[in-house]
């Protein structure tokens, strides 16, 4: 079984992965790098994993996906729900 990065190994690689979610086309990046980076280390600790493309319901990239990470069976669980994308830096937006 592969090793799982430790703690500033997985943050480094986290950061490495392009993720930059925009409207515009030229700098929508996707998080799918992301998305598979963290099912490798789910999949490595026991879950089974699902990862679901998410429809394009607004302008922009037809890029994002989600993932579902699921460890045993039957009722009650954890569910883990935040963001897996970045977003463009604006410097007219610095306050």
């Amino acid at each position: 079984m592969p090793q799982l990065p430790d703690f500033t190994q997985s943050l480094t690689q986290l950061i490495a992965c392009p993720s930059v979610s925009s409207t515009q086309p030229s700098w929508d990046q996707g998080n799918l790098t992301v998305i598979q980076l963290l099912a490798t280390w789910f999949e490595q600790l026991g879950f089974t994993i699902e990862i679901q493309k998410v429809p394009n319901v607004h302008k922009g990239g037809d890029n994002k996906y989600n993932l579902l990470a699921k460890l045993g069976s039957g009722e009650g669980g954890l569910l883990l729900v935040g963001h897996s994308d970045t977003v463009p830096f604006d410097e007219r937006r610095r306050k």
